[in-house]
């Protein structure tokens, strides 16, 4: 019984340590760590690392909601993150999450459900300019937004007028077919 287990043990070891076609590899190798500088974009959310605390961060993450037209700036510490809140011309929700890597910080922006990546790009690069990393920029009267479509609830999607008026129109709806 223990020479079984034993086996099968090494024998699933043999499999993971070699590289098939239906066996992925064990190393992991991350696409792109935080303390990159530069914006990145991905699964609809913005991030970019600063040099600066996080405490500077988050006063510089509060001042460019306000200057790239959002209101009801809200900004709060949930454990260890810092998160800006506030709310798009269009009623869409944005927030901005600091987390401190040591001496500095790295920031996320998230604009809408399925993310904004114009938006997201400009709200952390108004947080360069207000921490004199980048330089000073004017700020347009409507920043640049490429709200998509939601693709679970599409308005160009078949009515279910349209979808169902098979079954409704069929005969024999109110009887049990054995």
């Amino acid at each position: 019984m223990i020479r079984r287990v034993v086996g099968r043990c090494s024998l699933a070891g043999l499999l993971l340590a070699t590289a098939g076609c239906a066996v992925t590899s064990p190393r992991v190798v991350p696409a792109s760590t935080p303390e990159e500088p530069g914006f990145s974009f991905s699964a609809g959310q913005g991030s970019q690392s600063f040099s600066a605390s996080q405490v500077a961060v988050a006063t510089a993450a509060g001042e460019a909601l306000g200057d790239l037209g959002l209101h009801d700036v809200n900004v709060r510490r949930d454990g260890t993150v810092v998160r800006c809140e506030a709310v798009t011309s269009d009623n869409r929700s944005a927030s901005v999450t600091i987390r401190s890597l040591g001496g500095s910080s790295a920031a996320s922006a998230r604009v809408g459900w399925f993310g904004d990546e114009a938006l997201s790009r400009a709200i952390l690069e108004r947080i360069a300019v207000r921490l004199g990393e980048l330089p000073p920029q004017p700020v347009s009267q409507s920043p640049p937004s490429t709200p998509g479509s939601n693709p679970f609830f599409s308005r160009s999607a078949v009515p279910d007028a349209v979808m169902l008026r098979d079954q409704a129109d069929a005969p024999y709806t109110d009887r049990v077919i054995p």
